[in-house]
């Protein structure tokens, strides 16, 4: 698999309460780091926020730096067109072969979007090779 076969995703930990969210995007814009983007989810303590951007390891030194748990990891993102079904046939694939789908998000763009998917690393060559097989073409971070 080559760097072009998938994205770099970078997770942020951080604390459930008011003004973190801020701190990091301050961070970032300071730098002129870019995000393409941005989920967060959270649980009772801290949050995960994950981001795609250009600058991937800058940003990431940029918030280890300044205090941040951060990490990379590698996440599918396939093109996709505004119609019904889209998302269906791409989870049909992964669950016909039995791969689970840990959590997923989009990125929208003027007419069509891309999922994103991330799936255990274990199975990841497998699932790139199965979107393939069914005509999906998975994108690298130069696409986006």
């Amino acid at each position: 698999m080559n760097k072009t076969d998938y994205l770099e995703q970078l997770s942020i930990f951080i604390e459930n309460r008011v003004g973190e969210l801020y701190s990091i995007t301050s961070l970032l814009q300071k730098e002129g780091i870019s995000l393409l983007s941005i989920s967060l989810s959270d649980s009772s303590e801290f949050g995960i926020l994950r981001l795609l951007t250009k600058e991937t390891e800058k940003a990431k030194n940029l918030l280890i730096k300044n205090g941040f748990m951060a990490q990379t990891n590698k996440v599918i993102g396939v093109r996709i067109t505004n119609q019904v079904g889209s998302f269906n046939n791409v989870v049909k694939i992964f669950n016909k072969a039995n791969i689970d789908i840990r959590y997923t998000y989009t990125v929208n763009e003027k007419n069509d979007g891309i999922f994103v998917f991330k799936i255990n690393d274990d199975k990841f060559d497998e699932a790139t090779k199965l979107l393939e097989l069914n005509g999906i073409k998975t994108l690298g971070l130069e696409e986006l």
